[in-house]
Order: structure tokens, then sequence, then C-alpha cells
């Protein structure tokens, strides 16, 4: 590797690792409630939006590329969500949490708040908004700028 590329490579490395590391700490706060961060994310963007559709649900998805079918079959199948025929128009299926889904949200919402508790211990909140402004360069006119924009968490703000 040229030395004058070593920093960007470094950088490129860390964002995977604190990636995988922030995954592996948010899964075990989830892990007693019997979610996966894929589960939690769509549990709360369905309890934020109500009813959708699964190509909305892959519109604003960050943990999955592309549809998220089988993603959403696994939480059918486990009682999370429930397919619910569109009152105006039978061929569109929407997407909505189940009552199971709902406590789930309750307990979700208690395991993000203490990891959100234990990276405010680590970092001020100065250093997460540099943080955030940062990572936010790297994702400037990408999907992802828009997911995030569209769930309220502009990247450019």
């Amino acid at each position: 590797m040229e030395k004058n590329f070593k920093e960007a490579e470094k950088f490129r490395y860390l964002i995977l690792a604190v990636q995988r590391q922030g995954n592996n700490l948010l899964k075990n706060y989830l892990k007693e409630i019997g979610v996966t961060p894929s589960h939690a994310e769509v549990i709360s963007i369905l309890k934020n939006a109500q009813s959708i559709t699964l190509k909305e649900l892959g519109r604003l998805l960050i943990c999955e590329d592309g549809s998220p079918s089988r993603l959403v079959e696994r939480m059918v199948k486990d009682q999370l969500i429930e397919r619910v025929r569109d009152e105006n128009d039978s061929r569109f299926v929407r997407l909505a949490l189940t009552p199971l889904g709902n406590e789930k949200y309750s307990l979700i919402i208690k395991a993000e708040a203490e990891m959100y508790t234990m990276l405010q211990q680590i970092y001020t909140s100065d250093e997460l908004q540099i943080s955030n402004q940062m990572l936010s360069k790297l994702l400037t006119d990408t999907p992802f700028e828009q997911k995030l924009e569209e769930r309220g968490f502009g990247v450019n703000k």
C-alpha cells in the first residue's frame, strides 16, 4: 500500500470495525428480547410509519440492500409483523406490527437507550456531533443519505 493512502486505508478499516462492534453491542442488548438488529430496525420503522408496503420498507432500511422479502417473511413467521390488504386497493399489501411486535418495540427502545447511554459515557456530545458530521460526508449523494433523510437523520445537518 502506498504510504500516502495509509490514513485512508486505516479510516476504511476503522469504519468496518466500528460497524461490526456496534452491531455486536446492539445484538447483546437485544439478545434477551429475542430480536436481531435487523428485526429491531424493521420494527422501529413500522412503529413510526404505521402501515407501509414492502417496497417502502426497503427504501427506508439501512440493514438490508434490495428487497427485504426474506427478512419480512421471517418476521411474519415469528408473528412480529403481519401483512394487511390495503383497504383502498386489494392488490396492495401493507406491513404492520402485530401486538407482539408492539411489545417488542417497547423493549427495543429500552435496549437502544441503554446502548446510547453507554455511548454517551464514552464520547462527549461534541465528539458525537463531530463524528456524525465526518461520517455523513462519506454518505453525501448516496442512497444511504436519502434513507437517513427520510428517517429524520439528515446527514448534512
